[in-house]
This record gives C-alpha cells, structure tokens and sequence, in this order.
C-alpha cells in the first residue's frame, strides 16, 4: 500500500504538507483583506502667519513703555523703504531735500547715505556735496570723521558731478588734481599711487 506521508521520490514535499501550506496562505489573505488599516488620522494644516508687507520695514518699534533704539543710518533706510513701497526707485530730488533737512538736524551718517542715494541715481548736486566732503581742501573741524582726507572719493564724486552738468565741480576737480600732482611731485606714495589710478 502507498503511504501518504512518503515522499517517494527524494526531495519531493508530501501532499498534505502542500495543502496546509495552501490553506495557511489563504488565511493569510483573508486576514490581510479584512483587518481594517491603522492609518493615523491627517492632522489639520497650521495656519497661516499674515504675510509681510514692504510698508512693513519702517524704524524699529519700542517695546511696550520703552523707547527704540536708533542706530545711525536707520532714518535714511526707513525714507527710502516708504518711497520704495510703491515698487518705484525714489525721486533722487526727493531724496536730496531728506538729506538736506537731515544733516540740518545734526543726522549727519543719514544725510550721508542719501546723499550716496540720490548721486547714484544721477542726482550732480548731491555727487559735488559728497565730493566737497572727502576734498581735503574743505574740511573743516565739523567735518565728520568718516569723510576726511579721501582725495580718491572727491574726485569719484566730482566725475559723477561732472557728468551730470555740475561746472562748479569740473572747476573742483581740477584743483584737486593739482593739488595731488604737487603732492606726488613732493613724494607723497598715496598720490603717487592716485596719479595712477586717474590715468
């Protein structure tokens, strides 16, 4: 008689073997397919921060009952960010009249940098102040200290004051010039070197 549980060929898996493996596999399934999932719930999205404006980027605000700091230079940003919230470049003369009312006040690293502002944007009024401020030739003892003695900045400034149909400053920058040829005759290195750089 056959027996069931004999392989009768070596290497072979009994039937019954074969059928328990079968029915374990379909329990399997069924238990897959009918377990419900764990799926973790979506949690709701955060809310949104209201969004930045450009109008937003005035002076620095005090603390409730204190006072705000102010650094030198933030007068100047903060005008020139309200002409900007418009998403247009500032009126140079507009900005020009600021500085002048500014370093009338005693602001004077405020006036400075619209000064800077406007004679970049073509402003030759503005570019003859600044340069007249680094001329060695007109310093005075309310000069401030950052704009002494810079004859490289003075005839920068005085160019662009030039080019923008200033005569006063063509006349500045002649003497300037003059004044660094006697310099770098006497054997001034530094107006050696600017003699150079103005070639």
């Amino acid at each position: 008689m056959h027996d069931e549980t004999s392989t009768g060929k070596a290497g072979q898996i009994p039937f019954r073997y074969k059928a328990l493996m079968a029915v374990v596999a379909a329990v399997t399934l069924l238990a897959v397919w009918l377990v419900p999932e764990n799926r973790q719930p979506t949690p709701p999205p955060l809310p949104e921060l209201p969004a930045t404006q450009k109008g937003d980027t005035a002076l620095p605000q005090p603390a409730e009952g204190g006072t705000a700091v102010m650094r030198e230079g933030d007068r100047a940003r903060a005008f020139v960010a309200s002409l900007r919230s418009d998403r247009t470049e500032p009126d140079p003369d507009t900005v020009f009249v600021e500085a002048e009312r500014l370093q009338g006040e005693g602001y004077t690293v405020d006036a400075h940098l619209l000064y800077r502002f406007a004679a970049r944007h073509g402003h030759g009024q503005a570019a003859l102040l600044l340069g007249t401020q680094a001329d060695p030739a007109f310093h005075t003892a309310a000069s401030p200290d950052l704009l002494k003695d810079q004859p490289e900045q003075a005839y920068k400034w005085y160019s662009m004051a030039v080019a923008a149909g200033i005569d006063e400053a063509a006349v500045r920058l002649r003497a300037l010039r003059k004044r660094v040829e006697q310099s770098a005759s006497a054997g001034d290195e530094h107006a050696q070197r600017l003699l150079l750089l103005w070639q």
